[in-house]
């Protein structure tokens, strides 16, 4: 891995972290999940989650009891180009979207599931991680509106949200696939339960997939039925098509703030 800045093109590549001892009967997988800027060091951070799997190599009376098997999670730190450990009280498993993902105000944020049981829904949860303080906030997602039409069959299963930034604030887009429909709503603050508002509600819009991003302008970018890009303008509710494909699942909008930071990285 490398943090790369696109102002002065630069990169640095990320050393690997030097883990304990895993054995042969697991494999480790790492998941990152922000980069930011810690305002109190005048650092910049990254933070992933180590996840250990039992491998082919496991044999029938391996002790899973004795590994955890949730992982754990790291720090790498860009003024001391070092990764530790961090403490964590979280369970909730994060998911592995790269969409929502996203840094603001010396804060990393995310969308994790927390499952009860295997016979009950799986719940989404905002998931926040301070850089400065090193704490760590859950933030129950809204209530979801079942639509009128489909009230009597509706399926929780069939609607995807995802976090954004919208106007600088933190958004939940969620979208329903069965009357394809896109609802927004703002957080106002994190940690709280009743804390979004429900800013607006969008369609039906059967020509729209799934949004991508939002520009600086109030629009979205959304992946269209045939595999194309589109800007839904939400001031004229005009919808700009782009001639680019966008078949494959990955597809993100990144928008940045211009940095001249030195990473005295190594440039290739």
């Amino acid at each position: 891995m490398y943090l790369w800045n696109p102002s002065s093109d630069e990169f640095k590549i990320i050393p690997p972290n030097p883990i304990e001892y895993i054995p042969d009967s697991m494999d480790p997988k790492f998941e990152y999940h922000g980069f930011g800027y810690d305002c109190a060091t005048g650092d910049y951070k990254v933070i992933r989650e180590l996840i250990l799997f039992p491998s082919f190599l496991a044999e029938d009376n391996f002790d899973y009891e004795e590994w955890d098997i949730a992982g754990s999670w790291e720090i790498y730190s860009l003024r001391s180009n070092s990764w530790r450990k961090l403490k964590y009280d979280i369970s909730i498993n994060s998911r592995c979207e790269i969409h929502d993902k996203f840094y603001l105000e010396g804060m990393c944020h995310w969308l994790g599931n927390w499952q009860e049981s295997y016979d009950k829904f799986r719940k989404t949860y905002m998931v926040s991680f301070d850089l400065s303080n090193e704490e760590w906030f859950i933030t129950p997602l809204p209530p979801i509106d079942k639509p009128l039409e489909i009230y009597d069959n509706f399926n929780i299963n069939s609607v995807e949200s995802r976090l954004f930034l919208f106007n600088g604030s933190i958004s939940l887009i969620s979208n329903y696939y069965e009357t394809t429909t896109f609802s927004i709503s703002i957080l106002a603050e994190i940690g709280k339960k009743e804390t979004w508002t429900k800013l607006i509600t969008l369609g039906p819009l059967p020509y729209f997939s799934r949004p991508i991003g939002i520009g600086n302008m109030s629009n979205i970018l959304f992946r269209t039925i045939d595999g194309k890009l589109a800007w839904l303008d939400l001031r004229t509710h005009l919808v700009e098509k782009l001639d680019v494909n966008a078949h494959r699942l990955i597809c993100q909008l990144i928008v940045y703030k211009e940095n001249l930071f030195p990473t005295k990285g190594i440039n290739s």
